[in-house]
């Protein structure tokens, strides 16, 4: 390994550390996989939920994927359970008309790349319930409060064609999300509140090599909110990158909401590591949230099933997860 790539490994060896040293946080579940690598998966993206963390990963994704999920513990005050899937809408032909892109890659690069334009959708669907029991542990705002929350996503997205070699990068992919969001809450002694919003965010994902991909986000660019508490979240900017360190090794590192929206996410930072081991059959995950560790693994025990588990060590509850992943062609 030459220096500058041992750099670059500590460097990130060293963020991870610094970050396992702030202070716990709220867990905000939303996938199994990612829950395991500390949440950061804005730069990765590479499966259904990239729905969910940045919509322009679907296009990443070559066939059709599904997973289901829930919380298995505590599920009497914490009951949380989560469904999405992916596919592609088109996947044409290469385009016959000219244009400078093709010309170059045909006639001037050593190897041209094959493309096919492909248009792609996801759908996510996330369910999170906390009963009175849980304000009972926790305090501050759960106390005496039924709180649940439909969250339904769902997104599009493309690559764009680009002339890797010549601009030094792989790929250009965009996505855009609707997402609607319910939240219903009873307090002890019959006062409920409902909210609802209807928002538009927005994701780009940018491979700049084999190893290296950056993706980026914007929540709430549009938003439409009614109900009881009808002031807006205020837009969101995310960032994150995935480094992969060795075959089949990756680092991932997310910003959440570095704008600082009061009403929107609360700022987090989130690293994650995944490692590939047994011909890929099993692999092992590790993260921080905002300083609160992380855990998980994923199995494949069929050809096309793949089964994981993730585990949060926040303070006061401690959450266990567990998943199926699915593929089909």
């Amino acid at each position: 390994m030459n220096r500058s790539k041992l750099n670059k490994v500590a460097g990130i060896v060293f963020m991870l550390a610094s970050l396992l040293a702030f202070s716990n946080d709220t867990a905000n579940a939303q996938s199994v996989r990612s829950r395991g690598m500390g949440g950061a998966f804005i730069g990765l993206s590479n499966d259904e939920s990239a729905t969910i963390y940045n919509p322009a990963g679907l296009s990443q994704i070559e066939g059709r994927e599904a997973s289901i999920q829930a919380k298995v513990n505590e599920r009497d005050i914490f009951e949380w359970q989560s469904l999405a899937f992916t596919g592609h809408i088109y996947e044409g032909e290469e385009e016959s008309r000219f244009s400078i892109t093709d010309y170059l890659e045909h006639n001037i690069l050593e190897e041209p790349i094959p493309r096919k334009p492909k248009y792609s959708y996801g759908f996510a669907y996330t369910q999170d319930k906390r009963y009175e029991g849980f304000g009972n542990i926790v305090g501050g705002e759960y106390v005496g409060v039924h709180r649940k929350v439909d969250d339904l996503q769902l997104a599009f997205a493309t690559r764009f064609p680009i002339a890797r070699r010549m601009l030094a990068r792989e790929q250009l992919y965009g996505g855009i999300k609707i997402r609607y969001l319910e939240v219903d809450r009873h307090v002890r002694g019959g006062i409920s509140a409902n909210r609802e919003s209807l928002s538009l965010g927005a994701g780009l994902m940018y491979h700049y090599n084999d190893q290296l991909s950056i993706g980026m986000t914007l929540d709430n660019l549009l938003e439409n909110v009614k109900g009881d508490n009808v002031k807006e979240d205020g837009v969101s900017f995310n960032i994150g990158a995935a480094y992969e360190v060795a075959r089949g090794t990756v680092i991932a590192v997310d910003g959440i909401n570095l704008t600082d929206s009061c009403d929107a996410n609360e700022r987090q930072y989130r690293v994650g590591v995944e490692k590939k081991f047994v011909e890929n059959d099993l692999t092992m995950r590790m993260g921080s949230l905002n300083g609160t560790l992380t855990l998980g693994f994923g199995m494949n025990v069929l050809p096309n099933v793949r089964v994981d588990y993730s585990y949060y060590d926040g303070d006061i509850i401690r959450e266990h997860y567990v998943g199926a992943h699915m593929t089909f062609d």
